[in-house]
């Protein structure tokens, strides 16, 4: 057994503690120096600690984890940051000609790896006291294909390209206008036209970096990207804000790079997309902010399914207690017709001065959750906001009803349609001026409900599957774009809302924590008798997640018209129809599968008009 001690600095404050880690330490007490502090930090030594977990549990910041692996994970330690900090284990191999893709939780090395395969972070193979020379790390990988990989970086042979994660500081780094940055960097030589249509530029082309929404400056980021003429390409979660039709359209121009010999490796959480885009898969596992192992390079369609699962049959090793399923909760014709309508909007309609939305109205019923899905720039976030209160409707046939309350008096006739106050509870798409408020994470809960994070089901429902008793102390200002996203989530689910409208949730989420945050979602909004509605670009998410669905069509940037409130099959097959797009089920794991463009099953299903078989 082998003793991981973390300590996490940025929430250790020996200063401001009656230090009882170093009090309590049974090894401290025989006079041994097992935990001590240095420069005001705790710094515990694993050769010494038996792992008791006293010191975790005196901590009153939270900064201390102890975990017991095996000796087995003591080897093939490529990085460790320093002491008493995470550690990676093996990393993912490039190859030319194919797409590497990476997919695992936040904190398990992701970027990390990046870091190193880009010659940014030169790996101390775990000797961060006397790191090694280049003629030792690439002696360490004789053998494989790293060596010869990490024998070029060192001699400045290999040249990098990289699409970072947080594009937000884009705008912040460039100034000036699309066009400027991009034929700046256009080292392929492209035409301007060829560049406008490849990455869906030509609206944006003469508008300035800072004007940019998030969909518009992730295309732009990876187009600057992929203009550089590198011999390796490092693309961190090229499909964040973008809808599903430009996500493929992504994927496509990404995968043309290996036509040219080139190396591409891409971090991808949308599992449909990373399905789609790459040709074998790296699945990171470990424990967050600790440790994370990478796996042995699997196929895309094994490596998905071996992640589903969460046990690696080669490594004879279970990373997840319990296995993603993709169990079908739609609401059928038969089903809506026995239900009593929750709350009923009608239609409405939003004109601008260059854009314009027609809503047809519908109902919504008691703990479902209807999905929204459609192209970026066509109405989805408006419509949002019309049924939140934020935007008020130029033209509206009947007002947004609350027909049953949740809680009703003895005496009320349940067939009979009142209107009662509706209570909204909303998490908008951008989370910027949130991050910017002084608040910390306990603080912002607690705005929404001053006694919920002391409940036992909230803790069990909604703090523990989204992982934030950890993080309650810290700032919203110092936490990561998924962390973020999660107290945000949580949040909005703790407000006691009859209608919760929620905005790309899964943004700069990993794979599993969009799973654990669907479940989260669904379990309050059942356990409140509510409803909710979702947009969402990740279909396989979104199959998951939704009971109906409402889908978007029209011309984006100019007009949108949303489906009334219809079943995930129906709406589905006709948002997918619109996109040109036909997805068939996995035989084993049921999730969503991209089909390839004009491949055989895709003829097939288009002239069956079957665009989304489940």
């Amino acid at each position: 057994m082998v003793r991981l001690a973390i300590v996490d600095y940025d929430s250790c404050k020996s200063n401001d503690c009656s230090l009882e880690c170093v009090k309590y330490c049974p090894i401290n007490r025989t006079g041994k120096d097992c935990i001590v502090i240095e420069n005001g930090k705790a710094r515990i030594s694993e050769i010494l600690c038996n792992g008791c977990g006293i010191c975790v549990k005196k901590c009153p910041f939270s900064a201390i984890t102890i975990i017991n692996l095996p000796e087995s994970l003591d080897k093939d330690i490529t990085h460790r940051y320093g002491p008493n900090q995470f550690k990676l284990h093996r990393l993912p191999i490039p190859r030319k000609k194919a797409v590497i893709g990476l997919v695992g939780q936040n904190g398990a090395g992701k970027s990390t790896s990046i870091k190193i395969l880009s010659g940014e972070i030169k790996p101390n193979l775990g000797n961060f006291e006397n790191p090694p020379d280049w003629n030792e790390i690439i002696k360490n990988y004789r053998g494989s294909q790293l060596q010869n990989y990490f024998k070029q970086l060192s001699e400045n042979q290999l040249k990098v390209s990289i699409k970072p994660q947080n594009i937000e500081l884009i705008p912040k780094i460039a100034k000036g206008v699309v066009k400027e940055l991009l034929m700046r960097v256009n080292e392929r030589q492209w035409s301007e036209t060829k560049i406008k249509e490849s990455f869906n530029l030509v609206a944006i082309w003469d508008r300035s970096l800072s004007q940019l929404s998030g969909g518009e400056l992730q295309r732009v980021a990876i187009a600057a990207t992929l203009l550089k003429d590198a011999d390796v390409y490092f693309i961190d979660e090229p499909s964040s804000f973008l809808d599903v039709k430009e996500r493929l359209r992504v994927a496509r121009t990404i995968r043309e790079l290996i036509n040219y010999e080139k190396m591409v490796v891409v971090v991808e959480h949308d599992l449909t997309i990373l399905d789609y885009l790459s040709d074998y898969i790296h699945i990171y596992y470990g424990e967050a902010g600790a440790y994370g192992v990478v796996t042995h390079p699997l196929s895309v369609r094994e490596g998905i399914n071996i992640f589903l699962e969460g046990y690696i049959p080669s490594e004879n090793m279970r990373f997840r207690p319990e296995p993603i399923r993709f169990q079908k909760t739609e609401l059928n014709a038969s089903m809506v017709h026995r239900l009593h309508p929750f709350i009923k909007y009608g239609k409405m309609t939003k004109v601008y001065d260059s854009f314009k939305v027609e809503i047809q109205g519908g109902s919504l019923y008691n703990g479902n959750i209807v999905g929204i899905v459609g192209p970026n720039g066509i109405g989805k976030t408006t419509f949002v906001k019309l049924i939140a209160g934020v935007e008020t409707p130029t033209y509206i046939e009947g007002e947004l009803t609350l027909l049953n309350p949740r809680k009703k008096e003895e005496d009320e006739n349940e067939n009979e349609e009142t209107n009662f106050e509706l209570s909204i509870s909303y998490k908008p798409q951008y989370l910027n001026k949130l991050a910017e408020q002084p608040l910390t994470v306990e603080m912002l809960l607690k705005q929404s409900d001053p006694g919920a994070i002391y409940s036992s089901f909230i803790k069990t429902e909604l703090l523990s599957p989204l992982n934030l008793e950890n993080i309650l102390h810290r700032h919203l200002s110092t936490l990561s774009g998924g962390e973020l996203q999660k107290a945000a989530i949580a949040a909005t689910l703790l407000k006691d809302a009859d209608l919760y409208l929620i905005d790309e949730p899964s943004a700069f989420i990993s794979a599993e924590d969009r799973v654990r945050m669907a479940k989260a979602i669904r379990r309050l909004v059942m356990h409140r008798k509510s409803t909710a509605l979702v947009i969402e670009h990740d279909l396989l998410l979104q199959s998951y997640i939704a009971d109906r669905i409402i889908y978007f069509d029209g011309e984006p940037g100019k007009w949108g018209r949303a489906s009334p409130p219809q079943s995930v099959k129906n709406g589905m097959n006709a948002f997918l129809k619109d996109q040109g797009i036909t997805f068939r089920a996995d035989p084993q794991t049921k999730r969503p599968r991209v089909n390839k463009l004009d491949s055989k099953l895709d003829k097939q299903q288009k002239a069956n008009n079957t665009y989304f078989l489940s």
